[in-house]
């Protein structure tokens, strides 16, 4: 036999059909043959309300007996959530070329410094009197300090401006997901900038795990009248391990409200760690105390004997450029070169920079930016994107240098730290292109939908009607019509959708099934089921995508939204055309013209319209790649910016920053 035929579900879904299949036929027979007795009257009605009974009893027996328990939906979901960081943060760390040629091999000590803001041992270990610990450890091993009994599953890392907290972040992330026992909590990385102290921190966890995961905002009942989702019901019981990277990026009184939130979430028993710059954190312990039960580390600065290992072991054998710099780094003392390359990234700024053969990186020891470890750092940072475009025209980078710079310059003045190609719409002067084309399509709307209800031929209510199947047909198409453009006016048209079967199936049935089962009461099922049909097919194909996944990436959410923009352009066209001509022909030239303005207008209501549309608006204003999704995806493959899912971000913010003043 089959795999289905000893599947519960699958009988569920049988035995539906095969009732709504009895049902019409009951209907049927009702109507052309009558019952013209009481007792044949009696025996229907009470044998149908039998039938019923038994097989809603049925269907409910093979709906429960194929659920899973509610413990199996939560694997599941951890499951799935943890596959997706998983594969997110893997790539990352390709991009980030963490691994080219070897990991740095960044340390963290429990400092004098970090002890400073840290709570008393005895707070840490949860026990009176109790002593500090050993909790020194390395780039490869960091995972293990969550493997020990005598320190909470609660770290701080500190460290400066490129110390390498970001990629220590993935690191663990990674490594927490592969040590990870079925029914273990999963670590998420998530960016620290994007909270809102005045939310709770359990509360934005789980809006952010439902952005990544949409299927994450099922409702759950937990025997009161409070329903939560389950992603509020998976952080709640502790089963997500959040990895706050970069709390330093909120400004300054946020920061403060952000510890207090920390620290109230470190007295409720959360796991969590955090990333923070060593000088921004100090000054909001000062303020707000520091967080209790959690441990504080600081990172050092890598030696100069290593990085300048990094150097050699990054270039080709035959390259013999870097040999000064090697010579200046393994002598040892403290200089502004050996300063500046004392973290990550710098190591890999100076690598890109001086990638090309006709640069000489020994004017990082000679060139008179070369006295001071500002100047250095700076010099790195500015010859960055030219250094990446080397083998493009001058002209293209500068393009590209004066986008990424429009980019900063907006995230700077929003104090947003995520931008994506969906948001090329709010760059200026693109939100005045914005309305007036959600003017036009409105206007093209309410003309399309005006006119054709004007018109009583259209739907067969002239004395030349081809009858109620015409009426139905074309008033189906209408409604579908009047209630796509009105689905597409009022929806988020700033986020990417997705066609999905079961968004397909909900709208169809939503605006289908109504009219099918009022018109077979009234005893025309087969009107109504046109008029379902039709109007359920034009809301579902025009208007039924939903939002994407916003842990996808860039490129599948650019294209998923593009096929589903030109569907619902295609559709909606095809529904005008219908409606203005009438299926007469030949077919004058104004139902080609109606069809071509709605589609247009359906497709301008979407995200991939709305990108194009500002990708020329602002590449006219701002003189910019006209393609800048195309050139986000680019810096992204250069190692200019970092991808968070379906978002970028700089790579570092001291890159950020300089870019913007430029």
């Amino acid at each position: 036999m089959p795999k289905w035929w000893f599947r519960p579900r699958a009988w569920f879904l049988i035995v539906s059909a095969a009732t709504v299949l009895v049902a019409l036929l009951l209907i049927w027979f009702l109507q052309h043959q009558g019952l013209d007795r009481a007792d044949k009257w009696s025996s229907v009605l009470f044998g149908s309300i039998g039938a019923v009974a038994v097989t809603a009893g049925a269907l409910t027996w093979l709906w429960r007996l194929g659920s899973p328990t509610a413990a199996d939906r939560r694997e599941a979901s951890l499951s799935c959530l943890a596959a997706m960081q998983r594969e997110q943060w893997t790539a990352e760390q390709a991009a980030r070329r963490v691994r080219d040629p070897w990991p740095l091999n960044v340390r963290w000590v429990s400092t004098t410094r970090a002890q400073a803001v840290m709570a008393s041992w005895a707070s840490v270990r949860r026990s009176s009197g109790a002593g500090p610990v050993d909790v020194d450890g390395d780039y490869a091993g960091i995972a293990g300090v969550f493997d020990r009994a005598d320190v909470p599953k609660r770290l701080i890392v500190l460290g400066e401006p490129g110390a390498g907290k970001s990629m220590l972040a993935i690191h663990l992330t990674l490594q927490l997901l592969e040590r990870r026992p079925p029914g273990g909590p999963a670590a998420v990385l998530l960016s620290a900038a994007g909270w809102n102290p005045a939310q709770p921190l359990d509360d934005w966890i789980a809006d952010q795990l439902v952005a990544l995961d949409r299927r994450l905002d099922r409702r759950l009942s937990r025997g009161d009248a409070n329903r939560r989702s389950l992603a509020r019901d998976l952080v709640a019981d502790g089963l997500v391990l959040p990895v706050l990277d970069g709390l330093d990026e909120l400004d300054e009184q946020v920061q403060r409200a952000a510890l207090i939130g920390i620290s109230a979430a470190a007295a409720a028993g959360r796991e969590f760690v955090v990333t923070c710059r060593t000088r921004p954190y100090e000054a909001a312990v000062a303020v707000c105390g520091p967080v209790p039960a959690a441990v504080v580390v600081e990172l050092q600065s890598i030696p100069a004997a290593e990085a300048a290992q990094h150097l050699v072991d990054s270039a080709a054998m035959s390259d013999d450029r870097w040999s000064p710099i090697v010579a200046h780094l393994n002598r040892g003392g403290v200089t502004p070169l050996t300063e500046a390359l004392g973290t990550p990234l710098m190591i890999w700024l100076a690598r890109m920079v001086y990638q090309d053969a006709a640069r000489d990186p020994g004017e990082l020891l000679t060139a008179e930016w070369s006295t001071s470890r500002q100047g250095i750092e700076e010099h790195l940072l500015d010859h960055l994107i030219p250094a990446a475009w080397n083998r493009y025209p001058s002209a293209v980078a500068e393009d590209v240098e004066q986008w990424l710079s429009l980019i900063a310059r907006h995230m700077r003045r929003h104090r947003v730290y995520d931008f994506a190609w969906w948001q090329i719409s709010e760059l200026n002067p693109a939100p005045v292109a914005q309305f007036l084309s959600v003017a036009f399509a409105v206007l093209v709307a309410l003309v399309t939908i005006v006119a054709v209800f004007s018109r009583p031929e259209v739907f067969g209510l002239d004395a030349n009607s081809a009858g109620a199947g015409q009426t139905s047909l074309f008033g189906g198409v209408w409604i579908g019509l009047l209630t796509a453009f009105g689905r597409l006016l009022f929806t988020d048209r700033q986020h990417p959708r997705q066609l999905t079967l079961r968004g397909l199936q909900t709208m169809f049935l939503a605006i289908g099934l109504p009219p099918f089962v009022i018109a077979a009461l009234i005893g025309s099922p087969g009107v109504g089921g046109v008029l379902g049909l039709s109007a359920g097919t034009v809301v579902a194909l025009g208007s039924g995508a939903v939002a994407a996944p916003i842990a996808a990436g860039p490129t599948f959410l650019l294209r998923v939204d593009r096929t589903a923009a030109l569907v619902s352009g295609a559709v909606i066209g095809s529904a005008t055309f219908l409606l203005f001509s009438g299926a007469a022909w030949p077919v004058t030239p104004l139902p080609w013209i109606a069809g071509l303005l709605a589609a247009a207008a359906a497709v301008l209501l979407s995200a991939w319209g709305q990108l194009h549309l500002a990708q020329v608006v602002v590449a006219v204003f701002h003189r910019t790649p006209l393609r800048q999704a195309r050139a986000l995806q680019q810096a992204c493959e250069r190692g200019i910016l970092r991808r968070a899912g379906g978002v970028y971000q700089f790579r570092h913010g001291l890159l950020r920053d300089r870019i913007s003043r430029r």
